[in-house]
């Protein structure tokens, strides 16, 4: 497949978010699955990069690690994040990091049939994270909300509002809040917030968002759960977000849909995309860089241009060799073998058994980056100058 430049939004310079040498495990009752070995990934404020790979690769659990959102038996045995002020996230208190989440980085997440609470109005599921990250903006609509609807009591419960606003820890709020009547005063921040979240509903293009907002998950189609979704990740106007296989349970039209979205998001709005997908036509169709991944190592990065155009290491050329194009008479040529199993990966270079162009060196040590021209990094002996020669 050969893609042609494109024009995308200018890009800072600057570092925006930086993964250094992550070595990330899993244990459970057989051992140690060894699912991240040394992952290096950098992204510029205003870019899209794809992390693009097979199933099992690691490229969720990658993009999970940035936000700590792991299971319990993950184990992160060495590496940094570092993110926008040099932050390391990986050293950050739990309290910290909670700011960050969903407020400076956002996830859409990869199944919209399970990823929405089922309990809750859709409405209310895009307003939580402004309620949350937004705490004293949304009060004070609570407050010109009881002043415009001239709720009964409305003096009341404004003191109670201002009270919370002020000082959220007073131990006058928390005995009051213990009277079921005089509880119901936290609504009121959420009914305001309602009108924030039929906004957000209408800029991803969700028609009637005024009912929308009132419905619940199981009313909605896959592609409607999928811009609720999306809508959800920029209720909080985020510097990054991880879109996780963004179009995986949408039809096609749809998918062409959600994609222009995400593009005028990013121009409007100047936020960086991390795009998880193992469609490579996605990333073709809006990445700037792409990131290729096997096994839980990196084995090529690029511009998308030159990834596509010039793959070099021999699991991205199977990769773009297994893609079919219109009118293309010959063959999809197979990469031969099978993905290893990470509880005993194999030594060195992860994809060695099943490269034909592998030399004694790959089963021994893994290779270190080769900028091939600036920006184009490849991981390969093939390239890599070896050493002692």
């Amino acid at each position: 497949m050969a893609i042609s430049n494109k024009s995308h939004v200018k890009k800072s310079e600057d570092l925006f978010l930086e993964i250094k040498n992550l070595h990330l495990d899993f244990s459970i009752y057989q051992g140690i699955v060894h699912v991240l070995d040394g992952i290096d990934i950098s992204m510029k404020r205003g870019e899209i990069l794809g992390l693009v790979g097979e199933t099992g690769c690691g490229k969720t659990v990658t993009t999970r690690s940035i936000v700590r959102l792991l299971e319990s038996n993950a184990i992160i045995g060495e590496g940094n994040i570092h993110f926008i002020d040099n932050k390391n996230l990986l050293e950050l208190p739990e309290s910290e990091l909670i700011k960050i989440r969903g407020r400076k980085i956002s996830i859409i997440f990869q199944e919209p049939m399970t990823a929405l609470n089922p309990t809750m109005r859709i409405g209310d599921q895009i307003g939580e994270s402004r309620l949350v990250h937004f705490r004293e903006e949304t009060i004070k609509k609570g407050i010109d909300f009881l002043e415009q609807e001239k709720i009964f009591l409305s003096g009341f419960y404004k003191k109670l509002l201002e009270i919370e606003l002020y000082s959220p820890n007073s131990i006058i709020l928390k005995i009051l809040s213990k009277i079921p009547i005089i509880n119901n005063y936290k609504v009121y921040p959420k009914l305001a917030v309602r009108k924030d979240s039929i906004n957000i509903l209408r800029k991803v293009g969700m028609p009637e968002p005024e009912r929308i907002a009132m419905d619940y998950p199981h009313k909605l189609s896959g592609g409607m759960r999928q811009r609720v979704l999306i809508a959800i990740a920029l209720s909080s106007e985020p510097d990054l977000i991880i879109a996780d296989e963004p179009t995986t349970a949408v039809d096609v039209t749809t998918q062409a849909k959600i994609l222009n979205l995400l593009l005028t998001l990013r121009e409007e709005r100047g936020m960086s995309l991390l795009v998880i997908t193992h469609n490579l036509g996605l990333i073709a169709e809006i990445c700037d860089r792409v990131c290729v991944m096997y096994a839980g190592q990196i084995v090529e990065v690029g511009n998308v241009i030159d990834i596509f155009n010039h793959p070099l290491h021999p699991y991205t050329k199977g990769l773009m060799n297994a893609i079919h194009n219109i009118g293309d008479k010959n063959e999809l040529q197979e990469i031969e073998g099978n993905v290893p199993i990470l509880l005993h990966p194999p030594a060195g270079c992860r994809f060695h058994p099943r490269c034909d162009k592998a030399l004694d060196i790959c089963s021994q040590k893994k290779p270190k980056p080769f900028e091939i021209k600036p920006g184009h990094k490849i991981h390969c002996w093939l390239y890599t100058e070896k050493e002692g020669e």
